[in-house]
């Protein structure tokens, strides 16, 4: 991932977070998927119970939140890594020279977890609230997909102009 070089200090202290918050991640998606499959039984309940009942109302909200839990879903886990992956190549690219550019490498690859774990936060939160059949969650996910990307963005820029204008190379 490195290179042939021998990795820095900076570089395999980043690998250890990077592991840290791809677990993190991992469990936060395991328990989105238990409770997705669970709201999508009890949408389907509420859905068939209703539907006897001739509620026609109420089968329209729950066929909404069904269709809501489907697309966060969907979100977390096709659109997520697309995302961190996507920016993570598009910033390691860097001008910097020497350690410089090993620690804005490393500062990208650490705030791509960071974004990663965040975004599946803010899906989670908005799998809680399209249960519910509240839309605040699903905008606030998007933007806080939106934060930890510009986040990743400016910190992995930051690095290598600071180093230039201090002469690290």
């Amino acid at each position: 991932m490195w290179g042939v070089r021998k990795p820095y200090f900076m570089m395999h202290a980043a690998q250890i977070l990077v592991d840290i918050l791809r677990n993190a991640w991992t469990a936060i998606i395991g328990l989105m998927v238990a409770v997705a499959v669970l709201a999508g039984l009890y949408q389907i309940l509420k859905l068939s119970v209703d539907a006897s009942l001739g509620a026609s109302m109420y089968v329209a909200q729950a066929v909404g939140a069904l269709i809501a839990l489907i697309i966060v879903a969907l979100y977390a886990f096709l659109a997520i890594p697309a995302i961190v992956r996507a920016v993570t190549v598009s910033v390691s690219i860097s001008t910097a020279c020497g350690p410089a550019a090993d620690v804005g490498q490393a500062a990208a690859y650490v705030m791509a977890a960071i974004a990663a774990v965040r975004m599946a936060k803010a899906a989670f939160t908005a799998m809680f609230s399209a249960m519910s059949g509240a839309g605040s969650g699903m905008s606030d996910a998007i933007t806080e997909a939106g934060e930890a990307v510009l986040g990743m963005l400016l910190i992995s820029v930051a690095v290598p102009v600071v180093a230039a204008f201090l002469g690290a190379c």
